[in-house]
């Protein structure tokens, strides 16, 4: 697969064990409009969102440690953070909620059985495979943010190394289902233009509206 980018993620690495150079990823990062859920919908997390790869949703929650011996933040009035974790299971959200008492949580201190559910149900119903939102973007990955849901925008072709996916796929494991995907169901993304760097401002995005919600069956 040859890449066609202006930034570096954690897989390029995989390049080398060998390139398939009838395979071209236009990575090229753009804010586009992604639906996944009605205005009615609340996100069970404030920093809850998804990750689209290869075809498939992973649900995440990002949690913060801060530094306790900081009272604020003077430019955000928060106290200051000293570490991101990008949780993909429940029971690693749980681990690191526990350790690093996250202040991220709507309603800190609030861990009952209804709370616990609704997380584990997240993660579970969140997760599952289905081409059509990756067909109609005409890319292999993208992310969504549900604390973006009032404006119902998401990205195209994010820098997967921001989100700790390497603790999801490995860069070789990455790299090659990303050329696959594009090879095998994005079949238009063959055809490709490099363009330069100074017209890349001018390029058309995705204009799409899309929407699905979690479907287990793939259909």
């Amino acid at each position: 697969m040859i890449l066609h980018t202006d930034f570096r993620d954690y897989y390029d690495s995989a390049i080398g064990f060998g390139v398939d150079k009838k395979v071209h990823f236009n990575r090229i990062t753009k804010e586009t409009e992604i639906i996944l859920k009605t205005q009615n919908d609340w996100p069970v997390h404030s920093q809850s969102g998804l990750i689209g790869f290869c075809g498939k949703t992973y649900p995440f929650i990002k949690l913060h440690k801060f530094d306790k011996g900081v009272v604020c933040d003077l430019e955000t009035a928060r106290p200051k953070i000293i570490e991101v974790y990008y949780s993909y299971s429940f029971e690693a959200y749980e681990e690191k909620e526990t350790k690093w008492d996250d202040l991220s949580w709507d309603f800190r201190g609030y861990w009952d059985r209804s709370r616990k559910m609704k997380l584990k149900q997240y993660f579970s119903e969140w997760s599952f495979e289905n081409d059509t939102l990756f067909r109609k973007l005409g890319v292999p990955i993208w992310v969504k943010n549900f604390g973006w849901t009032a404006k119902q925008t998401g990205i195209v072709n994010p820098r997967l190394k921001d989100f700790q996916f390497d603790r999801v796929k490995d860069s070789t494991t990455a790299f090659q289902e990303i050329s696959m995907y594009i090879s095998n169901i994005l079949v238009e993304q063959k055809e490709v233009a490099v363009v330069e760097d100074k017209y890349r401002i001018q390029q058309h995005g995705f204009d799409v509206k899309s929407s699905f919600r979690n479907r287990k069956d793939g259909n």
